[in-house]
């Protein structure tokens, strides 16, 4: 017996829940966690912020939870589109200044492997919470 598909209308109370979560616990990381805890770390292949990474995959997995293993492929579009938008205005920004400190090339390759761990960290909460959404169901 497998448990039940959650319905499209769940797909999209999970969505929402989850994008609302997502904004206000990045809003409460700036005003209540150590400014040491919210340092970026530097690579040699760009910035990472690993709090970051831990808020959305709580947060994807919250929308896993609500929404089962369908939730996964919303998870990786919603972070995706974020970080589309993020290099959109990164580029216009590069792109804007009449004296460039950095070439739109070296903008978009320091921010790849953070966009890739974003996106891994939304896929492992979506797929967290998702098996705990089965084992939930299954329990039923």
């Amino acid at each position: 017996m497998s448990p039940a598909r959650p319905t499209l209308q769940r797909l999209v109370m999970a969505t929402a829940v989850a994008m609302v979560a997502l904004l206000a616990a990045s809003w409460l990381v700036g005003r209540v966690l150590p400014a040491g805890w919210q340092d970026l770390v530097q690579t040699r292949w760009g910035y990472l912020a690993p709090i970051s990474y831990v808020v959305t995959t709580l947060c994807m997995g919250l929308g896993g939870a609500l929404a089962g293993y369908r939730f996964m492929v919303v998870a990786i579009g919603l972070t995706l589109a974020m970080w589309i938008a993020t290099l959109s205005v990164l580029a216009g920004v590069a792109g804007a200044a009449s004296d460039v400190a950095y070439p739109l090339a070296f903008l978009l390759r320091t921010n790849v492997l953070s966009a890739v761990l974003s996106l891994l960290a939304a896929a492992l909460g979506a797929w967290l919470g998702a098996l705990w959404y089965q084992r939930r169901v299954a329990r039923r």
